[in-house]
């Protein structure tokens, strides 16, 4: 695909010269000197003055964007150089074997839309040991690009196949991801190859290689169609055949990221925007947000655990009506028919209620970004398991992603935006992971935030709960949170780390600015969150 801007993501200096010849060293220096420096679009440090916010799970993938927004890439550009970075840095959650679910807001084409490339299970999950999910992402970020970016294609890749083929440090985040599946990933010799040198699991700030995944950037920076169509494909399908999976090059042909229109729920003069199903942290947190929007402000602080406990019990309750094991809808879903899960609500008492245990898949991946013109993308990347099936595919660098409904629960995953159409601004984005709890926390930041006034930093950083019926039990963040009105209330209350974490950003009225935005990464996490143009 091609742009008409310049791939360049490099500074570009413009030397001018004296006109009178130079004898002398000092002279040339003084007239370098004297020239300043000029910055083409497409060149970091191209745009002056605010540039745009990011925050994401990893601080390699969140420096890839902030270099795109800072060159005058679009929020879309900016989105696809951290994906496919994150691929490299983080493969545990964002492998390019898996999938995910984005909202993207277009600031003067006046649109906010969902676009789904989530995995879906191949032809033949059913009754085999190892059933996978097709691949959604490289065709999902492309198609996110053909529509939004402005950058050429290839230049937003060259970063993550950098990083893949030079070697990069271990961060502190995928460190914690590898610490949880090492002894997963030592049963599959290709994965040993890369993540276990001199038989032993890399550790933080450790240096590793991963050229089979260059290999792999090199063609799809050429040509991203072959990951789907052709001989690469065909060699796809036979790896994943040969590792025991489930897929066929068919499965990958027909594989096609959805643009539709996102769920709704009106609050005053902004609409929340969320993923529709399968993306079912997008689906809970709209049937909850509607139940909550007119109470949450006037509910006291002190209540408002409770309150959300309740709410978030009858949601995950009330999806045994709407959702199939995969996550996706039995029937059509409106967000609205929430209205009335808070009918007899006390607030004094916990009510138990009759719910499915829920087992959502738990690993994903999050990040938002804004840039300078208030267009913004809002992701959750995902395998349906911490490495997918835990198996690489031979020649690839990539894990396969575990089947969802299969051998994984429904995707734990679902964006949500906040814009006030009037005006077509951005006030916010979030994305969450976390597995159940994720879509408990994402609303509680999206409450406190645009409803009840709380600063984005504090909003994130707050104590969270989680309910989801089944068990009825009410989890708390260990050392956070007083229990005691809680249990007064009747709950059974546990105390843990959740695992809930949010990446977020706001805006205030008007074009976006260094005092108006904020960008936060979830302190619970290793992520980082950048502000573009301010040191």
């Amino acid at each position: 695909m091609s742009k008409s801007n310049t791939p360049s993501v490099g500074p570009s200096i413009q030397l001018c010269l004296p006109l009178a010849k130079l004898a002398l060293a000092a002279s040339l220096a003084a007239g370098l000197a004297a020239c300043g420096e000029t910055r083409a679009v497409g060149s970091v440090g191209y745009v002056k003055g605010f540039g745009g916010l990011v925050a994401a799970d990893e601080p390699q993938a969140v420096v890839a964007a902030r270099d795109v927004l800072s060159a005058g890439g679009t929020a879309a550009d900016a989105a696809v150089a951290l994906y496919f970075t994150l691929a490299v840095t983080q493969p545990s959650t964002a492998s390019l074997g898996g999938g995910g679910v984005c909202l993207v807001h277009d600031k003067k084409k006046k649109i906010t839309e969902m676009v789904d490339f989530l995995p879906r299970a191949g032809s033949g999950a059913t009754g085999v040991r190892l059933a996978t999910g097709v691949p959604g992402s490289v065709r999902g970020f492309y198609s996110i690009h053909a529509k939004y970016g402005k950058f050429r294609w290839e230049s937003l890749l060259g970063e993550g196949e950098k990083l893949a083929r030079l070697g990069t440090p271990v961060s502190r985040a995928f460190a914690a991801d590898l610490a949880v599946g090492a002894r997963m990933l030592a049963n599959d010799p290709v994965a040993r190859q890369v993540f276990f040198p001199g038989g032993r699991p890399l550790v933080e700030g450790q240096t590793f290689e991963q050229r089979d995944l260059a290999a792999l950037y090199s063609r799809l920076r050429r040509a991203p169609g072959e990951f789907y169509t052709g001989a690469f494909a065909q060699s796809l399908a036979a790896a994943v055949e040969n590792a025991g999976g489930s897929m066929n090059a068919t499965d990958l042909f027909n594989m096609r990221p959805n643009h539709s229109p996102a769920l709704t729920v009106k609050h005053g003069d902004e609409v929340f925007h969320f993923a529709l199903p399968p993306a079912v942290a997008g689906a809970v947190a709209a049937r909850m947000s509607t139940a909550l929007e007119d109470r949450w402000a006037s509910t006291p602080v002190e209540e408002r655990p409770h309150l959300l406990a309740e709410t978030a019990a009858r949601a995950f309750a009330d999806r045994a009506a709407w959702m199939n094991p995969d996550g996706s809808a039995k029937t059509a879903f409106f967000s609205d028919t929430g209205k009335n899960m808070l009918t007899g609500y006390d607030p004094a008492r916990h009510q138990s209620v009759l719910a499915d245990k829920a087992n959502d898949a738990l690993p994903a991946a999050s990040f938002v970004v804004l840039d300078a013109e208030g267009n913004g993308v809002a992701c959750n990347v995902t395998t349906y398991g911490l490495f997918g099936t835990g198996r690489m595919l031979a020649g690839t660098g990539i894990f396969m992603a575990a089947a969802p409904g299969v051998n994984s629960g429904p995707p734990a995953v679902g964006p949500v935006m906040a814009v006030n159409p009037n005006v077509q601004e951005l006030r916010f984005a979030a994305a969450a992971s976390g597995g159940v709890t994720g879509a408990t926390a994402l609303t509680q930041v999206l409450l406190d935030t645009q409803i009840a006034g709380v600063k984005l930093d504090a909003a994130v950083a707050a104590p969270r709960v989680h309910h989801s019926g089944n068990p009825d039990v009410l989890f708390i963040e260990e050392g956070k949170m007083d229990a005691a009105l809680l249990t007064q209330r009747g709950h059974q209350v546990k105390a843990l780390a959740l695992p809930s974490r949010v990446n977020a950003l706001q805006c205030g009225t008007g074009r976006p600015n260094f005092v108006k935005c904020s960008a936060v990464a979830d302190p619970r996490g290793f992520g980082m969150a950048a502000i573009v143009g301010k040191d």
